[in-house]
């Protein structure tokens, strides 16, 4: 199962390490379980893999404790061995999977303990997980316990193909179908997902039904391998993948670090369609506030944003007879989901169902007053229109999924509305000088690297070149305290978030971790100072504009026009760039809007009254999303 282009195993594990532990009070769990080596480990099949046992046709393996120390896997049922039973064993110490079946059938696994294996996982394994099966139909998992394994999750669902995502060799072409994942109870499974259903080949999953199961999270704790993920996931991971009438219905989830039920388009031509989610009960799940809403959520539908004509299908999806509690959104999906059904279900939070917008379809302008205008697609969260202000308002940034937006002041204070988190200010503190702008932590569409990849945190630039960082971001250096020939007008980050540059009123442009220098103003004549900057969607690029309209493009940034040289009503005093890169939004003082390339004009406040000129805007999809 994928977060997003990579395998799970990857992204998860990156951004566990690395951007939590320094955030939260987190526990760090070490699996303490030895076991000698088994007396054996022969060849399971062609996977590339041993096994302490490979079981044999129509074989009954009951009441047995399977020491697989040593071995890549306890049991394992090969191509064509059908009719396997294995119930009330304890199946302990493998490397990668407990139990292992491929390309079988009317297989049964009930009533086992399956507990401290994945201890040396084979990273060439994309499902590694206590239970998988691959490639196989009419088959049961049913009131199984499944915990404490170490690396990649509880039970798992695939079909096999070039890709077989339960060893490092490819398999033979077969779908898996008509199975049920039944009464399991899943906890303490580090590194990976509950319950996953994935395809990786065009051969496809259908017709999967995951019921009465207890999937219960580590909220706070990471293990060797990450955390406890939980969750029931149906996902789709290579191009042309599918997966059709998986029903999740009757299961409890609690305590996931990602959303309790997510299904996700992730590659090329991918397809999942006709699922159905009823009954379950979901309690405060996406704890580490990652997937789907930047909050907590019960369910997430998200497609990767790959470009038509491949762009991934999500679809006909029945949610119905729902418990959702301790969530701030029930329902999360993206733009591209479609025919999503909800009815009859029971929550609690704040936003029952929310889409996020089309990038590039609308965007906000910002009023010195805390006054906020919405366009197109852009909602209205919100604002400090009319509430008293300490300072003024010098920058708006909106969240990762266009939920809600952050204004920032000039003595440092912020203002969150919609699903926008606070992750502190400098309102109030001591600043050497004030504040200019405020950088929102970027999404990646891609393997998170560090700190500030997945949208939950925020920059604060000053005029003199400080930077203040605030959540899940880092501080790569500043000018704070540096002789600067002009005062820093703005700050944008890249678009991985392990860098940002900082742009001068005189066209200077100041590099910090990734970024990378592409030219700049600095020295050189100007009709107009600088008053903002915007990168290209790949960071090998970006733009400056100049109050009176004038646009600079360095690195692989296309130039699609200005208002250099013609007449306008008020000074510019903000850009936003479409997400494709291949346009831009210029903003005035006075709320005009000027559309360049392929961005759209959806609207302004340009001859129209307002209480305070606007200072700054943003547009949908212009936080690294690319469509």
């Amino acid at each position: 199962m994928k977060l997003v282009n990579l395998p799970r195993k990857v992204s998860i594990l990156m951004l566990a390490v690395s951007a939590f532990p320094f955030a939260m009070g987190l526990v760090a769990i070490q699996s303490t379980a030895a076991y000698a080596a088994s007396s054996s480990c022969a060849a399971a099949g062609s996977t590339g893999l041993t096994a302490a046992i490979v079981a044999t046709a129509n074989q009954s393996i009951s009441g047995q404790t399977v020491n697989a120390a040593g071995c890549d896997i306890g049991i394992y049922v090969g191509p064509g061995v059908t009719g396997v039973t294995i119930t009330g064993s304890t199946i302990i110490g493998a490397n990668d999977h407990g139990i292992f079946v491929q390309d079988s059938s009317n297989v049964t696994i009930s009533s086992n303990t399956v507990q401290d294996n994945g201890l040396a996982p084979n990273k060439a394994i994309n499902e590694n997980k206590a239970i998988e099966l691959v490639g196989t139909s009419n088959s049961t998992i049913t009131g199984n316990t499944v915990d404490g394994n170490v690396a990649d999750g509880g039970i798992g669902l695939a079909d096999d193909g070039a890709i077989d995502p339960g060893a490092p060799n490819p398999g033979t072409p077969n779908a898996s179908t008509n199975d049920t994942i039944s009464n399991n109870t899943i906890s303490g499974n580090y590194g990976g997902c509950g319950i996953v259903i994935a395809s990786y080949n065009s051969v496809g999953v259908s017709q999967i039904t995951i019921t009465g199961n207890h999937i219960i999270g580590s909220p706070g704790q990471f293990g060797p391998h990450g955390p406890v993920i939980g969750q029931i996931v149906v996902a789709t991971d290579a191009p042309s993948a599918k997966t059709s009438g998986i029903t999740i219905s009757g299961n409890s989830i609690t305590g996931s670090f990602l959303a309790g039920i997510t299904l996700h388009a992730n590659a090329p031509l991918d397809s999942i369609t006709g699922t159905v989610i009823q009954n379950n009960t979901l309690i405060a799940n996406n704890w580490a506030d990652v997937n789907g809403a930047p909050q907590t959520n019960a369910i997430a539908l998200e497609v990767n944003p790959i470009p038509a004509p491949v762009t991934p299908v999500l679809s006909g999806t029945t949610i119905t007879g729902n418990t959702m509690t301790g969530q701030q959104v029930g329902v999360w999906q993206s733009w591209q989901v479609s025919g999503t059904n909800l009815s009859g279900n029971n929550f609690s939070g704040a936003t029952l169902q929310y889409t996020q917008p089309s990038p590039g379809g609308g965007y906000w302008e910002a009023a010195k007053d805390g006054g906020v205008f919405t366009f197109g697609n852009a909602a209205f969260y919100g604002s400090m229109g009319g509430k008293p202000l300490n300072a003024p308002i010098v920058g708006i940034a909106q969240t990762r999924d266009q939920g809600g937006y952050t204004l920032a002041a000039s003595d440092g204070g912020v203002f969150t509305f919609g699903d926008a988190t606070f992750y502190g200010s400098m309102g109030g503190a001591h600043l050497n000088a004030p504040i200019v702008g405020i950088a929102e932590a970027p999404v990646v569409n891609g393997p998170p690297g560090t700190p500030g990849t997945n949208g939950l945190g925020y920059w604060l630039v000053a005029k003199d070149g400080g930077v203040f960082s605030f959540g899940h971001v880092g501080f790569y250096g500043s000018m704070g305290g540096k002789p600067l020939n002009a005062p820093i007008v703005g700050m944008v980050p890249t678009p991985d978030g392990l860098g940002y540059w900082l742009v001068a009123k005189d066209g200077g442009v100041f590099s910090f971790g990734d970024a990378g220098f592409y030219g700049s103003m600095g020295g050189k004549p100007l009709n107009a100072p600088i008053v903002g900057m915007v990168p290209t969607p790949d960071g090998k690029g970006y733009w400056l504009v100049a109050k009176d309209g004038g646009v600079f493009s360095f690195g692989d940034a296309g130039f699609y026009g200005s208002m250099g040289g013609k007449p306008l009503n008020a000074p510019i005093v903000s850009m936003t760039p479409t997400p494709d890169g291949h346009g831009y939004w210029l903003i005035a003082k006075d709320g005009g809007v000027f559309s360049f390339g392929d961005a759209r004009f959806y609207g302004s406040m340009g001859g129209k009254p307002l209480n305070a000129p606007i200072v700054a805007g943003t547009a949908t999809g212009a936080n690294g999303v690319v469509p």
